[in-house]
């Protein structure tokens, strides 16, 4: 009796479900809660006609935005030096030595430069009918040549772009291309974004042109670091973002640019549920001074600040913890020439309109890059447990660092000449020109003086990454003179080189 009347049970629900399919009317229902003013929690159902009108939504936006997305090739092109004998018959040598055409040894190391070319990639968003599209810089960043494909509903045209603006404090840039009429994206406000609203990103991830990912804002983060460059109020999403999306647009449920995707988050080299995207009222808000002006001038002081910690609230004298610390005035600034001090406290920024009181380098910086250069400000500084006034006139913010192009320019003179050969401190620069890895440290041949009453031709080519002599290693130019203090040329010398992407060992010994 039971067995029987468990299946008369089963077959009343599957006649159920039956009359449910046959007459189209969906029931399954699930229910969301929200609050009202009273914080009352309330129901609300959801049936799966909502989650059609969801579906038919984003297919709506996709086929808006979609024609607006375009994929940018960059091409970049480096030169490498070479030895001349790499670009000529190896017989030529043999024919030259024993057919009375000699040339002197210096002349056969004399190096040629041997030009490639390299395809970088990326995607941008249309925003204007006219041919203005809006990437990240550092998606153009040193390309020599920069084209953009139109994909507009499987017509695809290729044009050349021309850099008409950028800006790498923001990480934003705008590429212009010769065409009238075309489809282009609404930019919407990025400061109404809400944490778990949809969003859809668009772009060509590994060459895969207008590729669509589908997701939710996961956070708005106010300060985040990628590869050297320092990025505020990033959107974060869980939407696909890959290598090649950077440029293109992350979009609202409405179709509307909230965003610029710019980074991710890969331990692995690939997506892990983590990108980022920059708010696009940060691109508006520079939009018309890159396309005028071609970059984006800002205020510029020239100190290296830290934030004031209770230890250094104590030490200074402060009655609380305020302002920020100058840890270093950089030289031929403007704080320099206000006589701004190490050890000063910056407290507040009168500017001609008001007075903004800084507690964080982030404040302070955000109050002097919104000034224009040549900008006077009065700043509120504590010298010696004091307060007093400095007025500084602003300059304007280099493309980079200023303590950087100092260090560039410290490497770049230092150097040391031995038998005729001029060395220098293996940098960032050079690895990358010469493909050497990053860990590799050393010393490079910069010059070979042939003309030095002390050359010697040690077997030695320009470009020459040395890293060991007499099996010492040598790491910097300050190395090099100490182990070089050891060489006894007539008792021989052996080299650990890397030449061409190789490493090999060259010996020589004065006869």
């Amino acid at each position: 009796m039971k067995k029987e009347f468990v299946k008369l049970i089963s077959i009343i629900i599957v006649l159920s479900l039956g009359i449910i399919l046959i007459s189209g009317k969906p029931v399954i229902k699930t229910f969301t809660t929200t609050k009202n003013s009273d914080n009352i929690v309330l129901t609300k159902n959801f049936s799966i006609q909502d989650a059609l009108s969801l579906q038919e939504a984003f297919v709506d936006v996709i086929a808006r935005v979609r024609p607006t997305v375009v994929s940018i090739v960059t091409v970049y092109t480096y030169k490498v030096e070479m030895p001349e004998f790499y670009f000529g018959d190896p017989f030529e040598e043999f024919f030259r030595e024993f057919f009375e055409l000699p040339y002197p040894k210096k002349e056969r190391q004399k190096q040629r430069y041997q030009q490639y070319k390299a395809e970088g990639g990326g995607s941008g968003v249309i925003i204007s009918p006219d041919g203005y599209i809006l990437t990240n810089e550092h998606v153009v960043k040193g390309a020599t040549e920069i084209k953009v494909i139109v994909n507009i509903d499987g017509n695809k045209k290729e044009y050349r772009g021309k850099i008409v603006g950028k800006d790498p404090r923001t990480d934003i840039a705008v590429v212009k291309i010769n065409a009238k009429n075309l489809p282009y994206a609404k930019l919407g406000n990025s400061d109404k974004i809400k944490i778990g609203e949809w969003v859809i990103a668009i772009g060509s991830p590994f060459g895969l042109e207008q590729t669509v990912t589908v997701g939710i804002v996961s956070a708005l983060r106010q300060r985040v670091r990628v590869e050297r460059r320092e990025y505020r109020e990033f959107i974060q999403t869980d939407a696909a973002i890959n290598r090649g999306n950077s440029g293109g647009p992350l979009c609202n449920i409405y179709g509307e640019v909230i965003g610029i995707n710019t980074a991710i988050y890969a331990p692995t080299g690939v997506f892990s549920g983590i990108g980022f995207a920059i708010p696009i009222n940060q691109a508006k808000s520079i939009l018309d001074t890159l396309i005028q002006k071609g970059k984006v001038p800002r205020g510029w002081l020239g100190v290296e600040i830290v934030p004031v910690d209770e230890a250094i609230a104590n030490q200074f004298g402060l009655s609380k913890k305020q302002g920020v610390l100058i840890n270093r005035v950089l030289k031929n600034t403007p704080a320099e020439k206000a006589g701004l001090q190490r050890g000063d406290i910056i407290i507040s920024v009168k500017t001609k309109d008001k007075t903004i009181e800084v507690n964080s380098p982030q404040e302070l910086q955000d109050v002097i890059f919104s000034l224009l250069p040549k900008e006077k400000v009065e700043l509120k500084i504590i010298r010696n447990k004091k307060e007093q006034t400095v007025e500084v006139v602003l300059g304007e913010l280099p493309e980079k660092p200023q303590q950087v192009v100092e260090e560039e320019k410290e490497k770049k003179e230092e150097s040391y000449t031995w038998l005729g050969h001029k060395f220098i401190n293996l940098n960032d620069e050079l690895r990358e020109k010469l493909g050497i890895e990053a860990d590799v440290e050393g010393v490079v041949i910069q010059k070979i003086n042939y003309d030095d009453k002390n050359y010697e031709e040690l077997g030695l080519y320009e470009m020459d990454v040395v890293v060991s002599i007499n099996r010492k290693e040598i790491k910097n130019i300050s190395q090099l003179k100490d182990v070089l203090k050891t060489v006894d040329i007539k008792k021989g010398v052996v080299f650990d080189i890397i030449r061409n992407g190789k490493q090999m060992f060259v010996s020589f010994i004065k006869q």
